[in-house]
């Protein structure tokens, strides 16, 4: 500070010296140099308020920057006016350098703010006042099957149920709708940022959560019908049996011909109830792994390699009509005995559906479908009718008169349990689609 003051004094002092030898020469007419002069305290004196307004200045310059978010600016080019100018320098530079860390730290948790919306599974859409779309993430650009939206208006032509619950439904209330083969969730949020409305939209699929529960839903009921089923069949069986050792036993010595035609009908009679009750047995027994599927011994596992395990399979009959395709290679965390045996339940139903087909051609196909991996199964078959459509996953459903009804069924659950789905589509203009997605 003892040097800021001694450059003020020694500029007034030279300014009123100049000052007192301009006024004595201009008295003894020296025109000229009394102007030189006058020239000279001008100087001194802007040089003067320059000097005075540094902190000013300094001042100005941390406002405009706060005010245009500019923090590129450092306080040192005139330290060597004194102490209190160094240290008026060094808390300037420490209020810059905490704006710069407070705007770090916000923009870091933008960035993470941002990169959780674009990975979470729950569309995020929202729009302003004007319809202009100001956020959305990839799982909303999924779901509504649209990659490049800039207004919330090119939603209405695809989809105008949803344009119409987006912009009419009331804030904090949701809706549930099918959509492109989905069951979504819409909600609706207003809220007001900085005097602006925004409409907030979250789309969720909700299919695979209600899949898993009404897949839970079965094996509880598969569990309870089985455990009363072998409780009530395996007494009539072995009461059966016993039955029959002792006619056979016991009734052997009968001469009459109609006492024994009578003896040979219940021997007959109580075969078909042991048969029919075993093939009871042998049938709910048959649902036992529906409901005992092993927890997944999870690797990573490429699908060129479950791809080759599966082909080798079909190479000796079937090499001509299944075309095994990887248009893009990928691991997965997977079960791969698993993951093979639903591509073989998948595979073995496209065999018989195409056996009465000509031509027939079953494509087995690998690829990233926008981050997911994707393996599909089609096939140019008979396909499946609209009302079995909704039915093939239930268990105990099967259109074949031999069929089981457990095979697609047993494939969705494994699915499930390895955090995917298993889903089916027609294959058009012919034929069956069925689709396998690894989350």
């Amino acid at each position: 500070m003892q040097k800021f003051s001694t450059g003020i004094i020694l500029r007034v002092g030279l300014i009123f010296g100049f000052s007192y030898l301009g006024a004595y020469l201009w008295s003894h007419d020296q025109d000229g140099l009394a102007v030189f002069i006058l020239i000279l305290n001008v100087i001194l004196a802007y040089n003067l308020y320059r000097y005075t307004s540094t902190i000013n200045k300094k001042l100005s310059r941390i406002f405009d920057s706060i005010q245009y978010q500019d923090f590129a600016i450092t306080f040192r080019a005139d330290n060597a006016k004194g102490d209190s100018f160094e240290e008026l320098n060094n808390s300037l530079n420490a209020v810059v350098k905490s704006f710069n860390q407070v705007r770090a730290e916000r923009e870091a948790t933008l960035h993470f703010i941002q990169a959780i919306i674009q990975q979470i599974n729950v569309g995020i859409l929202s729009y302003n006042t004007d319809g202009k779309i100001e956020l959305v993430n990839q799982a909303a650009n999924k779901l509504l099957s649209i990659y490049k939206l800039s207004h919330i208006s090119s939603i209405k032509n695809q989809h105008p149920e949803i344009y119409h619950l987006m912009t009419n439904l009331p804030s904090g209330e949701s809706k549930l709708l099918k959509v492109n083969n989905s069951e979504l969730s819409l909600s609706v949020k207003e809220i007001i940022l900085r005097d602006r409305k925004i409409r907030l939209i979250a789309l969720h699929n909700i299919r695979t959560e209600l899949q898993a529960r009404e897949l839970e839903a079965w094996q509880n009921l598969t569990k309870v019908l089985r455990h009363e089923i072998m409780n009530t069949v395996t007494p009539i069986v072995s009461l059966s049996e016993t039955m029959k050792d002792i006619i056979e036993i016991d009734l052997q010595t009968v001469i009459d011909p109609q006492q024994k035609s009578g003896v040979e009908d219940l021997k007959n009679a109580i075969h078909t109830v042991i048969n029919r009750s075993k093939g009871i047995m042998n049938f709910v027994n048959a649902y036992r792994e529906f409901t005992n599927i092993p927890v997944p011994n999870l690797s990573e596992v490429l699908v060129s390699t479950l791809f080759h395990n599966v082909q080798a399979l079909y190479e000796t009959r079937h090499s001509q009509s299944i075309r095994f395709d990887i248009i893009q290679d990928f691991t997965i965390l997977a079960d791969p005995d698993q993951i093979e045996q639903v591509l073989i339940n998948i595979i073995k139903n496209a065999i018989e559906a195409t056996e009465k087909t000509q031509n027939s051609m079953i494509s087995i196909k690998a690829f990233m479908d926008h981050q997911a991996k994707t393996i599909e199964v089609c096939d140019n078959g008979e396909g499946v009718t609209p009302e079995d459509s909704e039915k093939i996953f239930v268990p105990f459903f099967t259109s074949k008169p031999s069929g089981t009804g457990i095979g697609l069924s047993l494939s969705r659950q494994i699915m499930q349990m390895h955090g995917g789905t298993l889903e089916y589509l027609p294959n058009k203009p012919e034929g069956s689609k069925f689709v396998l997605i690894f989350n």
